[in-house]
């Protein structure tokens, strides 16, 4: 397959900083032009050897032609809003990522009544080789030239995969159970170098530069179990989950270690109270680790004020999650869940250089509490129009970094969704969708609301074989991301408009037959890339 998902974003934003002594207000305005030329390829074969016993191979490849440009104009004002100089800046980005991932599967069906044993191996091989130019002219207030800033990157990264599992699915006539054992091994290197452009000489920037590395093995086990008593529906499990990890930085000859053992139990009851009538209560504790990107302490700079950074000291985030739901009818489903995380991860903004930079990069929050009310009800207006209706009500809280202490935050949020499907003459069919979003906490930021609407139209020819579809997304061009930092550590505010109104027009023909399905199910150490 090849596919180019170019896109395009504005992005306004601003904040105050500390230089020589004078606090200066910073209005940023930048345009980022992404150029992607994506290839990917596939294979796979399998081999039934035995009439219960089979074998498969699955390869899967890609190439992503990553570019980025972009350019910001950073102006800043004193107290008195006058301006005192400013900056432009040209950052030219090329991350070519290539990624390679091998599976070998075997199967045992042991009986007709659907027990079998199966057995996976992989191995993910993933390199990005990123270099970039990032310079900055800098003027003074009356656009007299004060010079060229050019500092140059070298930011190659490799992570390599290994896994191994082995599960067992046994269902019996009055319980099922499911277990399994599975290992993992993963490894990061980066070794990262800035160049400043000095009289006509790129001169090595050692406190920009640095080595990374990352070691981390998993060993897990699990068991489940299920039963049916009459219109009940109970199932209870149990994971185990032993980690070593070690993240070593070459320059500081520091090394953070984690070593641990984990249970994560689960539990969940379903009661059948009549007929189309049911309530679920679910139990389980879960685990998310933090990205190999969010880990590696390497710099993309926006602009000489501003870069996004890895964060070597991120710890996973483990959570306690409760739900409750209950169907009507079999069509409308209302649920709650609770959420009590530790060491919840999201973004967070640092001040450095003397408050004259801004790093921004994940860590971890303490503790998060959040609350959520689903609704979702299809409704049938005449017979050739549906709709669907969802709602989610929150409520969030965790405390965020002061000056002084530590502040915490609190935050009721909406979600709405209303998706209507049209059947219209001479076979066409329309849908209208419609989606709002209001103010809400993301790490130490509090966003505003925003809304976009989507429209399709699509048709069948020739008895089906082929179909062709108009769709445009953000009709109106509505949708924006927008927020402001809540810590009185930085006044950081953002505005970002992708181009997300888009047109696009897809024909498919079917030539017969059945799809060969295939496994495209990615290991949780393949989603952390």
């Amino acid at each position: 397959d090849y596919n180019t998902p170019h896109r395009f974003t504005k992005n306004k934003s601003g904040n105050t900083i500390n230089e020589n002594g004078e606090s200066l207000w910073l209005s940023r305005k930048n345009e980022s032009n992404y150029k992607i030329k994506y290839y990917t390829w596939r294979f796979g074969a399998e081999w039934q050897f035995l009439p219960k016993h089979s074998l498969s191979i699955n390869y899967h490849g890609y190439f992503d032609d990553f570019k980025k440009q972009n350019y910001s104009e950073v102006n800043k004002f004193n107290n008195f809003k006058e301006l005192q100089s400013y900056t432009l800046t040209d950052n030219k980005i090329i991350e070519p990522y290539h990624y390679d991932a091998g599976s070998i599967h075997y199967m045992f069906v042991i009986d007709s009544l659907g027990k079998k044993i199966t057995a996976d191996a992989n191995y993910t091989s993933y390199r990005n080789y990123s270099d970039g130019v990032l310079i900055t002219d800098n003027y003074d207030a009356n656009q007299n030239k004060l010079g060229t800033n050019v500092l140059k990157s070298h930011q190659p990264g490799n992570v390599d995969i290994l896994s191994t599992q082995i599960d067992a699915n046994l269902p019996f006539k009055k319980y099922a159970i499911k277990t399994g054992v599975k290992y993992a091994k993963v490894k990061n290197d980066n070794q990262y170098e800035f160049e400043s452009l000095e009289e006509g000489t790129y001169e090595k920037v050692p406190a920009l530069s640095n080595h990374y590395k990352y070691n981390e093995q998993i060993a897990a086990a699990y068991i489940t179990g299920s039963k049916e008593i009459n219109k009940t529906t109970i199932d209870a499990g149990l994971r185990v989950e032993y980690t070593k990890a070690e993240g070593y930085t070459v320059k500081e000859n520091e090394t953070n270690q984690w070593q641990y053992t984990k249970l994560f139990p689960s539990f969940s009851i379903g009661q059948v109270l009549n007929k189309g009538n049911k309530i679920d209560f679910s139990l389980n504790r879960r685990i998310n680790r933090p990205s190999y990107t969010d880990l590696n302490p390497v710099r993309w700079y926006r602009d000489q004020y501003f870069y996004y950074s890895g964060n070597p000291n991120l710890v996973p985030e483990l959570a306690w999650v409760y739900s409750f739901t209950y169907s009507l009818k079999n069509k409308y489903v209302f649920s709650a869940t609770y959420n009590q995380s530790d060491n919840f991860i999201n973004r967070r903004l640092l001040v450095e250089d003397n408050g004259t930079t801004i790093k921004s990069q994940s860590d971890n929050f303490g503790n998060r509490e959040r609350f959520d009310f689903t609704v979702s009800t299809p409704f049938k207006l005449y017979s050739f129009w549906n709709l669907l209706f969802f709602s989610d009500i929150s409520y969030t809280t965790y405390p965020i970094s002061q000056v002084s202490g530590e502040k915490q935050l609190s935050k009721w949020a909406t979600t709405f969704t209303l998706q209507q499907d049209i059947s219209l003459p001479k076979g066409y069919k329309m849908n209208l969708s419609a989606h709002w979003f209001s103010s809400e906490l993301l790490g130490l930021y509090s966003t505003k609301a925003t809304g976009y609407v989507d429209f399709g139209i699509k048709k069948t020819f020739l008895n089906k074989k082929l179909v062709a579809q108009l769709t445009i997304s953000d009709i109106f061009n509505t949708n924006h991301y927008e927020a402001y930092s809540q810590s009185d550590i930085i006044d950081y505010y953002y505005n970002n408009k992708p181009d997300s109104r888009r047109f696009g027009v897809t024909l498919l023909y079917h030539l017969g037959g059945n799809l060969v399905k295939e496994n495209r199910k990615k290991t949780e150490e393949q989603k952390r890339l």
